[in-house]
């Protein structure tokens, strides 16, 4: 189990964005707990994503015309993740 990114200010933003924001010892910590997490500008903790955390839709009928769905950085836009789906037809 990795972190891949941090949500904050209502988006998700990658390592690097966030270590801009709250500086690379945030980051750098072992072991996360809500005591070191730093709250963003509209007053709400900052939260690691995890790589085994579900950010994906599942909806078929989205799906259907989605099939490869990108986790995004809200401030520099870079891919974080990638997720397909085999299978779903329209």
């Amino acid at each position: 189990m990795r972190v891949i990114a941090y949500t904050y200010e209502a988006d998700v933003h990658c390592i690097d964005c966030t270590e801009n924001t709250f500086g690379e010892k945030f980051t750098k910590m072992r072991g996360l707990s809500d005591y070191f997490l730093p709250d963003d500008r509209e007053g709400n903790r900052v939260h690691p994503l995890f790589d085994i955390d579900e950010w994906q839709e599942f909806d078929e009928g989205f799906l259907s015309e989605n099939p490869t769905q990108y986790l995004a950085c809200g401030d520099c836009h870079e891919i974080i993740e990638t997720y397909t789906v085999e299978g779903v037809t329209a």
